[in-house]
């Protein structure tokens, strides 16, 4: 008989199973859910590629103890902030749980746990995003689509739907592997609503249904697979359950791929060295550079705008890429960091939503002339400003960040050269999610990075915060925290019965940043009367408040009984600041920056194809979407397949012939002519 307390596996689908069933429960003085969502993503990306993601610990108590349930609940809205079911079990009923049902006790792992739980169940909306052909390598592409692996054709995962690529929630594909459905049922309720079908035609749409359901079946097995989920069952009694959660908490040193990176470039170029001559240049000690962001930078330079990940770096990039690029990009670097806090971007690189984004900025910078923000023109500015905000308020690098760092460094090296964007669909990608101030009120997460951004959005709002205690301006990487403006343990004293309130003590409606000096000295007095011992040393109070975008009422005293009204006047202020600055120069935005990639639906133009590093050439007619090869008229696809077939001496390769063709853009970019399809559907 094997022992329980060795290293055995799951399926995911048992998991989930288990906890709607409530056989796997949580200790009622767990933690709560806080993963952002970008930690899903990044979690089924581990399930998918094998990577190990750590084992979860079940418990097996033998005492009686208060257990609550698996966070079910919305991120934001309705239900959002519901009070999580508890329930007792005295010892007996633990035993009788344990022998028949196999009743246990997420010890660890409850983050992972509850990450797939939400996922699979369509409380997270979580998709996995699928390869176009021609994104696939070409020894990928000669496989039959059912025998790839799902590790080899995924893109990425995702929180909505790709309009250019196949895709598919996770949750549709757990509830179609577990119904009965027929085809038609499927075809009808999940897959005819993807966006990705726009303008396609019948054998495009019934390949793409065909890839659907080969899909469904991998994810099947994927949630079925035994040895996906590893764990360990542990049988205790009081002690060692307390001294399991009073040591599992050390944490094992971990290796970065920049120390791979550091040593292969160590005979040229000493990497570690180099940084820290940059920590400690421009005499500013305050500044804080990572030496991935400058890594990731030089290979985007080097791969012409192709690549940022880790396996292109530690393959392609040598000493002589760092000594040719290395003292410019940290020089741009500095210049960006320089440009976020003296434009009230920011108060502190700790606080910073997305440190990613400053590798678009970097490229803006090598693209403009003159190489500095003091050369940025007024519209240009207002871009940059655009897409800084809304861009974390989309939360898009919170998934496929190394596909969105060049994406946007691609867009952001046209603005700084007064190239207009010929992608409408990008303007959708970096729009806010920030729909009301209900979703404000949602945000209860200090590692959340919408949660950052209001906070910084209040900096960049008031020209930069100040202090409560002198009213002067608070200063670059100042030690600050979110301090809470209704004291957290006030509202717990005066706020006792009331749900609402409780839930929202953390809600970023209640937080600002202050030096923590200042905050420590606040404790759990009520608001006006904190305010009331400051003003004693700040006569100018009102303004520090008004600064901080809080109603000066609260100093009166009118507040202190009314915390539900303080957030929600507070949220509804942030909220019309984001809709004034951010959503209502959307329109202006893309009428100044957006370019149709074609001026009319007629006419030929020139297209190409690299196969099997061959180039093949051929002719497009708009009007009547047939591609002109070796003398005779195809459909796209066709075209494509021929194409394929003439170079790789292999007939019946099927694929999506309007992402296959490539054209060249007036300004030297190369595109799909999917753009002369979606040009009419998107304008």
């Amino acid at each position: 008989m094997s022992d329980p307390q060795m290293q055995q596996t799951e399926s995911i689908r048992f998991l989930v199973d288990n906890i709607d069933s409530g056989n796997v429960v949580l200790p009622e003085f767990q933690r709560d859910f806080v993963w952002d969502i970008g930690k899903t993503y990044e979690l089924f990306d581990s399930l998918v590629r094998d990577i190990f993601i750590g084992s979860i610990i079940y418990g097996k108590p033998s005492f009686e103890i208060t257990v609550r349930e698996v966070d079910k609940r919305p991120r934001k809205g309705t239900g959002s902030r519901a009070k999580l079911e508890t329930m007792f079990f005295t010892r007996e009923e633990i035993e009788r749980k344990t022998q028949i049902n196999n009743f246990r006790l997420v010890l660890d792992g409850q983050q992972r746990a509850t990450s797939i739980y939400r996922a699979l169940k369509g409380i997270d909306d979580v998709w996995v995003i699928i390869k176009n052909e021609e994104e696939l390598t070409e020894e990928i592409q000669e496989e039959d689509f059912k025998y790839r692996l799902l590790e080899e054709i995924v893109h990425e995962f995702t929180g909505k739907e790709d309009e250019d690529r196949l895709s598919i929630k996770l949750s549709d594909a757990y509830e179609i592997s577990n119904g009965d459905f027929f085809e038609e049922e499927i075809r009808e309720n999940y897959f005819e609503k993807l966006s990705f079908l726009a303008g396609m035609d019948e054998k495009e749409i019934k390949d793409s249904f065909r890839r659907f359901l080969v899909i469904i079946k991998k994810l099947n097995t994927l949630y079925g697979s035994e040895k996906l989920l590893s764990y360990y069952l542990l049988n205790m009694n009081t002690e060692k359950f307390a001294l399991f959660f009073e040591r599992s908490n050390s944490k094992g040193v971990q290796l970065n791929f920049i120390d791979i990176l550091a040593a292969k470039l160590y005979k040229g170029f000493n990497l570690r060295e180099e940084i820290e001559k940059l920590q400690n240049s421009y005499h500013i000690t305050d500044y804080k550079f990572n030496r991935e962001i400058i890594v990731r930078t030089i290979s985007y330079i080097i791969s012409n705008s192709k690549e940022v990940d880790r396996t292109y770096i530690l393959t392609n990039l040598n000493y002589n890429h760092f000594n040719d690029y290395w003292d410019i990009v940290c020089k741009y670097y500095k210049k960006a960091i320089d440009f976020l806090f003296k434009g009230n971007y920011i108060l502190s690189q700790s606080w910073m939503p997305y440190e990613n984004m400053i590798i678009p900025l970097i490229i803006f910078l090598k693209e403009l002339e003159g190489n500095d923000f003091s050369q940025m023109n007024e519209k240009q500015h207002e871009f940059i400003s655009y897409w800084y905000w809304s861009s974390i308020l989309s939360q898009r690098y919170s998934s496929g960040t190394n596909e969105v760092i060049i994406q946007d460094s691609i867009v952001l090296g046209k603005v700084a050269k007064n190239i207009r964007i010929s992608d409408k669909i990008y303007f959708n990608k970096i729009r806010t999610q920030i729909n009301s101030f209900e979703d404000i009120l949602a945000l209860t997460k200090k590692g959340s990075a919408v949660y950052k951004e209001i906070l910084n959005f209040t900096n960049f709002n008031s020209k930069g915060l100040i202090d409560w205690n002198n009213s002067s301006k608070l200063s670059f990487n100042s030690k600050l925290e979110d301090h809470h403006i209704f004291p957290k343990q006030y509202i717990k004293e005066n706020y006792g019965d009331d749900e609402n309130a409780i839930s929202l003590i953390d809600c970023v409606a209640n937080r600002t940043l202050l030096p923590k000096i200042t905050n420590i000295r606040i404790g759990k007095k009520a608001p006006s009367e904190y305010l009331t011992d400051m003003k004693i040393k700040n006569k100018d109070i009102e303004l520090s408040l008004k600064n901080h975008l809080i109603p000066v009422e609260i100093l009166e005293g009118l507040y202190d009984d009314f915390y539900y009204d303080f957030v929600e006047t507070r949220a509804k202020q942030i909220f019309e600041l984001i809709e004034i600055n951010i959503k209502q120069r959307e329109k202006k935005i893309l009428e100044n920056f957006f370019q149709a990639p074609i001026s009319s639906n007629s006419g030929n133009i020139k297209v190409f194809v690299t196969y099997y590093n061959k180039r093949i050439d051929a002719t497009f007619d708009i009007e009547t979407e047939k591609v002109l090869y070796n003398g005779k008229k195809y459909s796209v696809s066709a075209a494509a397949n021929k194409a394929k077939e003439d170079l790789s001496g292999k007939a019946n390769l099927s694929t999506n012939g309007w992402k296959f063709w490539k054209y060249t853009t007036d300004s030297g970019e190369e595109r799909s002519i999917d753009d002369f399809r979606k040009s009419i559907i998107v304008s």
